[in-house]
């Protein structure tokens, strides 16, 4: 490996890994300590577990069924969504650390954590070793009911931060690169947990360490690992070992660190000189707060289909309100009149003393073309449809409100469908629509008509003024065989009804506008 001086820029980048071992477990809000055996199991087996299921005789990977034999332990699902939600969180507690944070996540063994560069913090905070004491006492006091175990290591790159804690080297001041690089030779291959398949075929060639791999590359040069394992494997090398590709030294360039941009959202909160006792006495609060929120999310080009209210007294009892709008918001209009229909018929559970608005999900706003409002003190009443429906779902539920969309089929019956509101609607009909007549409204079930000597009877006295049009197929399910007319209602209006040669009775099918 040529030897070359790293630039000042180089030298300076310095990586802390956080690992956290145990976070399937602490997902699941699991006691990790806890003496009797606990395993969280995924698709492909065991996939982690404590060290009273390791004494049992547990192993990773192991058939779940095998493992309930062995111990009579307790499976639990892994969930990697809250996984990720605890290493969100953990990200945005780390902010206040450093302003570069990264997730990693191993894809085959249950190790995931936090890769911090903190090269640009080290003067703030007295160096690396003061740094990371104040980050494990951070952990220390946000874990204090469950146990969270930290594992960390220093390095000079991401990689090698990562592997070098799996190993208790001591983070100080006085380490660089040359004493980093020296570590990671002594570990064997078998640290590479998210090459498996590489590690194998190292394994057989006769390679023990990391170190065996690095004096390969001083005499070989990264082609032939590049040749044989792939273009992944040898930038992962060249990152763990600062080597440059292009010119076979250490890097002079690195690539630049993504800062980490903490998730906003929002919080207003107003407390009133007296209590309230009535619905009627939040309408002006809720106001005011709502316009706050409509400022914040059109100064940040954001909008949001969620947001929560929180009513609370002295006692600190407190009733929260979840309101749910059917399309993106950035104006306060809509989301005023939901929370009033939500408020609608209800009595306060206390005396109201403080009202709290959050907004925590937002999204970024869409292109969108807005009514120009040059008086923005006058009120604008615009009803339109969207708004109108979001309020019959918020008073009916949103099963009520729906519509209609035309679908491929061969019986009538499969030709209609209901959809949400926010769905698009099949702009193509069916071929059947483009040659009978067809009502743009079916029934859920066909109605049966009423039989009289004077003629068909169905709300009023039906005359059959088209047809008849024989639709007849399904015979590998429930044979059907229906003659179908146009009939016209004694109010004039035109109905779809059939004669089913099967059962020898007339149905309702439709309405037509």
């Amino acid at each position: 490996m040529t030897k070359s001086t790293s630039s000042p820029q180089a030298a300076r980048r310095l990586w802390l890994a956080l690992r956290l071992p145990d976070l399937p477990a602490h997902a699941l809000n699991l006691a990790i300590d806890s003496p009797e055996p606990l395993v969280v199991n995924d698709k492909r087996g065991l996939y982690w577990m404590n060290s009273a299921a390791a004494v049992a005789g547990l192993q990773l990977d192991m058939n779940p069924t095998t493992a309930q034999l062995l111990t009579g332990c307790v499976l639990h699902e892994r969930d990697n969504n809250k996984e990720q939600m605890c290493l969100a969180q953990l990200a945005e507690s780390m902010y206040q650390f450093s302003p570069y944070i990264e997730t990693y996540c191993s894809k085959h063994e249950p190790q995931s954590g936090l890769l911090l560069e903190i090269a640009s913090c080290l003067r703030l905070f007295g160096g690396a070793q003061a740094l990371s004491n104040k980050i494990e006492q951070f952990f220390t006091q946000l874990f204090t009911q469950r146990k969270m175990t930290l594992a960390m290591g220093l390095a000079h790159s991401q990689a090698a931060a990562w592997l070098l804690s799996f190993v208790h080297y001591p983070i100080d001041d006085t380490s660089d690169r040359a004493d980093f690089i020296e570590r990671l030779k002594r570990l064997p291959i078998d640290f590479l947990h998210d090459f498996p398949k590489q590690v194998d075929a190292l394994e057989k060639t006769g390679f023990v360490t990391l170190g065996d791999i690095a004096r390969h590359i001083e005499v070989q040069s990264i082609s032939s690992f590049k040749k044989r394992f792939g273009q992944t494997f040898a930038d992962y090398l060249c990152d763990l070992f600062g080597i440059d590709q292009d010119f076979q030294q250490r890097s002079l360039f690195e690539k630049p660190v993504t800062h980490f941009k903490p998730k906003e959202f929002f919080t207003g909160q107003l407390q009133f000189d007296y209590p309230l006792h009535q619905i009627d006495q939040l309408q002006q609060p809720m106001e005011s707060l709502l316009q706050q929120l409509a400022g914040y999310l059109q100064s940040r080009q954001l909008q949001t289909q969620h947001i929560e209210w929180a009513l609370s007294d002295i006692y600190r009892n407190q009733n929260t309100l979840q309101i749910y709008a059917d399309s993106p918001q950035s104006q306060w209009q809509l989301l005023f009149d939901l929370s009033l229909i939500q408020l609608e018929n209800r009595d306060l559970p206390f005396e109201v003393d403080t009202l709290t608005l959050s907004c925590r999900d937002s999204l970024p706003l869409q292109g969108r073309t807005h009514a120009l409002d040059f008086e923005p003190g006058r009120k604008i009443n615009r009803q339109s449809f969207s708004i109108t429906a979001a309020k019959l779902k918020a008073r009916l539920g949103d099963a009520s409100v729906y519509k209609l969309s035309y679908q491929d089929g061969y019986l009538p019956r499969d030709t209609n469908q209901k959809i949400s509101l926010t769905q698009t609607c099949q702009q193509a009909l069916p071929d059947i629509h483009q040659r009978a007549q067809r009502p743009a409204w079916l029934l859920d079930e066909p109605v049966i008509i009423e039989v009289r000597r004077q003629g068909l009877y169905w709300r009023g006295r039906i005359t059959l003024i088209a047809g008849p049009e024989r639709i007849q197929g399904n015979w590998w399910r429930e044979p059907s065989a229906r003659d179908y007319f146009i009939g016209l209602r004694q109010d004039q209006q035109r109905l779809w009804l059939f004669w089913d040669l099967h059962k020898q009775q007339w149905f309702v099918q439709g309405i037509f506008s």
